[in-house]
């Protein structure tokens, strides 16, 4: 007996319905199991194929070039009672390094 998609849709949800193990089901509803996994394969890849893709919940952000430019600001560390300002354009090697000796 052939079956339509649609009825093979049917018989997957009553053998999930049911109290029934897929061996039971088929040998109640005269299907070999072969078939119906091979039917129920069939419709999950073209339900795969199908199916619209979900939307997702983030969106893509995009970071545009500033129009002014941010203007730069200098460096300050207070040490104790001296402070030392550096110009914006300092290395960070250079600071990391000056941090790592002050410590």
């Amino acid at each position: 007996m052939r079956r339509t998609p649609q009825q093979w849709l049917t018989l997957f949800q009553n053998q999930q319905d049911s109290d029934l193990s897929i061996k039971q089901f088929c040998l109640e509803h005269c299907i070999s199991m072969s078939n119906f996994y091979r039917n129920k394969a069939a419709l999950k890849t073209q339900a795969s194929i199908t199916a619209p893709t979900a939307v997702s919940p983030f969106s893509q952000v995009y970071l545009a070039e500033p129009d002014q430019p941010i203007p730069l600001s200098a460096i300050k560390l207070n040490i104790g009672n001296v402070q030392l300002t550096l110009d914006s354009k300092t290395e960070v090697d250079w600071l990391v390094h000056l941090v790592g000796q002050l410590s």
